[in-house]
């Protein structure tokens, strides 16, 4: 018998063998059926095809379409017409908005470990140590001070705009 004959005949006895396990009550179903989408799965929208679905990360993760394209492995003009579907588009800007809020909640820990790191090195035996870490303290905190007094500012603009807006 040949050995594609014999590819054939035991790839029918696993199926006939898969068919009986199906009835057997110690054999447990494996079959996918419908059931609610665990918390660490990702849920897409489904007008989306395989395709865009697969793209989606590598276009989010890129610092531009023409390297997450090339990423993706899809033509600038695939992108392009894909960008045009406003499923599409919503969904790349979802997915965008929470690989940014991840690196934000990445930094914020960084600078939390780093600000400890830094307070232990102002009990340092070593003065020239301790004075390093003065001025890094320092300018750190100017730097934090100098941000917070700016996004207020910017919010008290945007809200005069608002308000200069609402009165024409």
């Amino acid at each position: 018998m040949s050995g594609k004959r014999q590819k054939q005949i035991r790839k029918e006895q696993r199926m006939s063998s898969n068919e009986q396990s199906d009835c057997s009550p110690e054999t447990p179903d494996l079959r996918v059926t419908d059931h609610p989408v665990s918390s660490n799965e990702q849920q897409f929208p489904a007008e989306l095809s395989d395709r865009q679905v697969s793209a989606l990360p590598y276009l989010a993760a890129a610092d531009t379409y023409t390297k997450g394209a090339r990423m993706a492995e899809i033509s600038i003009s695939t992108l392009t017409r894909w960008r045009q579907d406003s499923v599409f588009r919503d969904e790349l800007r979802r997915r965008r908005e929470d690989e940014a809020s991840l690196a934000r909640t990445e930094l914020n820990g960084l600078a939390l470990k780093s600000m400890e790191a830094l307070a232990a090195l102002l009990e340092d035996p070593n003065p020239r140590v301790r004075a390093e870490a003065v001025r890094i303290a320092l300018s750190v905190g100017i730097k934090v001070g100098e941000t917070a007094r700016n996004s207020r500012r910017l919010s008290q603009i945007q809200k005069a705009l608002t308000l200069l807006k609402n009165v024409k």
